[in-house]
């Protein structure tokens, strides 16, 4: 990820309820790298990855103690490539989080317990080697996206309807389908390198 995103939060940090950076900034680079992964353009996906940062903390108020924190930050990510990057076919305006975030009212965020929401926190470059990302990327928008949730980021199947907007079983159906696809394209790889019995390529 470039420096430039890890500071644009960084330093907004000392303004941001702790427990919600306790919680969003270890997701950082999988959030970054889900974003890459959908724009296929790195400035897009720095501008997606702090859209969804300002839209999580703002509306921290909402999010529910006990609940899954990295489905909800995935949920929103998803929802504004939806809105704004498919829908419009564009990413939205560059924004400057440092000013925009201090317009932001503190919330009480004492409720929450600030050990939940871990989970998925790897850097997605560091997961797969190049072979295995060309062939995520070369993938069909509407399959790709699916398998990042489930077998990258590791949401259930109806965290992903919900962020997606669409049934449960389109979301089976998309995720086998892009399964299949990928196995297809990495059928010699697997086989040397014994990925067939694993997540992605089964």
């Amino acid at each position: 990820m470039q420096k430039s995103l890890n500071q644009s939060v960084a330093d907004v940090s000392s303004s941001m309820p702790q427990q919600f950076e306790n919680l969003a900034f270890p997701l950082m680079d999988s959030l970054y790298g889900t974003a890459l992964r959908m724009t296929m353009d790195q400035l897009d996906a720095e501008d997606l990855t702090q859209t969804t940062y300002l839209k999580a903390y703002r509306f921290f108020h909402r999010f529910e103690s006990g609940t899954n924190f990295n489905a909800w930050m995935f949920r929103i990510l998803t929802n504004n490539f939806n809105t704004e990057y498919r829908s419009k076919k564009r990413m939205p305006e560059r924004v400057d989080f440092e000013t925009t975030c201090a317009t932001f009212p503190k919330e009480d965020t004492s409720e929450f317990d600030r050990n939940r929401g871990f989970g998925f926190t790897e850097n997605y470059d560091e997961l797969f080697d190049d072979t295995i990302t060309a062939a995520l990327d070369r993938l069909p928008e509407e399959y790709r996206i699916v398998v990042i949730l489930c077998d990258v980021c590791s949401l259930k199947y109806k965290e992903i309807a919900a962020a997606l907007d669409c049934p449960q079983g389109t979301v089976m159906s998309r995720l086998s389908r892009g399964r299949k696809m990928l196995a297809r394209s990495l059928k010699k790889y697997a086989a040397t390198n014994g990925f067939m019995k694993q997540g992605l390529l089964k």
